[in-house]
């Protein structure tokens, strides 16, 4: 009977997430990160839940070797990118980075953010990689709409 409603407990929040939207909710979510400015550097970013923490994985292919890459959270989207970031990721160098955000991945979701990649330290306003963090409320919309 405990397992019983344990399991409806747990069941009834997710009842109204969907396909993509219920996999978010319980685990990694990967988003693309499209080169921008000519870069060439498309990759992944792979947010994992890790209680009240989210692990952030970031691979791009074609990145310089070497060249350190600063990586941040922003707010906005890649389109219309807040300057100033939510949450400071590691850098990537040779096209790799892992951060620990000391937030769960839900916080994250339940705002409208990107992940960002820039050129060099000391080319902080060139981005060559972006990816939008699609937040609870697109994952359900999606959903609904059968994508």
């Amino acid at each position: 009977m405990r397992s019983l409603l344990f399991t409806m407990a747990f069941m009834i929040p997710l009842a109204g997430l969907s396909g993509a939207a219920a996999a978010a909710a319980s685990g990694p979510l990967t988003i693309h990160l499209k080169a921008q400015n000519r870069s060439g550097e498309n990759g992944t970013a792979t947010l994992v839940p890790e209680g009240t923490r989210t692990k952030v994985i970031i691979r791009l292919a074609h990145a310089p070797a070497g060249i350190v890459q600063p990586a941040h959270i922003h707010p906005g989207t890649c389109i219309h990118l807040n300057p100033h970031p939510k949450w400071l990721l590691a850098n990537v160098v040779n096209g790799k980075s892992e951060t620990i955000v000391p937030v769960p991945l839900s916080t994250i979701q339940n705002g409208t953010y990107a992940i960002n990649v820039h050129k060099s330290k000391k080319q902080m306003g060139i981005s060559v990689s972006c990816g939008n963090i699609p937040g609870m409320h697109t994952m359900r919309k999606a959903s609904k709409e059968g994508y």
